[in-house]
């Protein structure tokens, strides 16, 4: 435990030392990392990436706690690299994220958290993005909801036009979602399905929208929202049978449609009864 502690100092003095995470945004206005050749990795560098792989290659066929005790060595392995290559952002970042992978899987989302935004600060062009989202993972699955809402925004701000900002709108909506404000939860959804850039991100958010529907007891919205998606596939244009069976399937399988189902069975099952014992009163007078 000392050693992961002494660990997350050294973490933490390098974000400091490493270029500003809030270079992403400028005056509050999202800035896309500019495309750069980046400079081969030392000799020195790649040596040591490669010792650090073999220690985190003896965890294959592990479990169980022996396993942990292998990544740990091995998250502890790609920190080391990180520190000792700083000046040399090539090799810093690919040993950062590379380690905020390890952690993650380790389960200390703490160092995976700094780690993620190690690899963003050290290499913004080919982490930036992908380091937010893995950053705003882990605080999300510390409960550290407001934190994760702000850098999942980050991540989608930096470059709107990507499966990684999909991904980060989405998670937004679903964090809205579970603190129980649901009219923010359905305008992110409702924004991320206008910025859908495929079929299957259409039937992925139309989904957590029309469950966002349902909890906020609008079924005829929820409805019509699941149209949109069936609408979609059909207009789709897609010739291929095995793509269009897949996103059949994926329409038929959205967790959703059974949601829906159900409120509206519960919905009508409660007008019956009501109906029911408005008859029963009546005769009885």
């Amino acid at each position: 435990m000392k050693k992961i502690v002494m660990q997350l100092c050294l973490l933490s003095s390098l974000l400091v030392a490493a270029p500003a995470q809030g270079d992403v945004q400028q005056a509050g206005k999202p800035v896309v990392a500019k495309k750069v050749t980046r400079p081969a990795p030392s000799a020195a560098g790649r040596e040591a990436l490669a010792a650090a792989k073999a220690v985190l290659d003896g965890a294959r066929g592990l479990h169980g706690a022996d396993r942990l005790q292998v990544l740990e060595r091995a998250g502890s392995a790609y920190d080391k690299v990180m520190a000792d290559f700083a000046a040399e952002p090539v090799v810093a970042a690919v040993a950062a994220f590379t380690a905020a992978g390890v952690w993650r899987q380790h389960g200390s989302l703490p160092f995976a958290e700094k780690d993620y935004l190690a690899a963003a600060s050290f290499d913004a062009d080919r982490y930036g993005q992908r380091g937010l989202l893995g950053a705003a993972d882990m605080q999300r699955r510390q409960k550290r909801l407001d934190d994760a809402l702000a850098t999942y925004a980050k991540a989608a701000a930096l470059d709107p036009n990507t499966g990684v900002a999909q991904d980060a709108r989405l998670w937004q909506g679903r964090v809205l979602q579970s603190l129980g404000k649901l009219d923010e939860a359905i305008a992110s959804f409702q924004s991320t399905l206008e910025a859908a850039r495929s079929i299957r991100d259409t039937i992925e958010t139309v989904n957590f929208l029309a469950i966002a529907w349902i909890e906020k007891g609008d079924l005829t919205a929820a409805g019509h929202a699941i149209e949109h998606a069936e609408e979609a596939v059909a207009g789709s244009g897609e010739e291929d049978p095995v793509v269009v069976e897949r996103w059949r399937k994926a329409l038929e399988g959205m967790s959703a449609r059974k949601a829906l189902q159900r409120a509206s069975d519960k919905q009508n099952g409660a007008a019956k009864d009501a109906a029911r014992l408005e008859e029963e009163r009546r005769g009885n007078d």
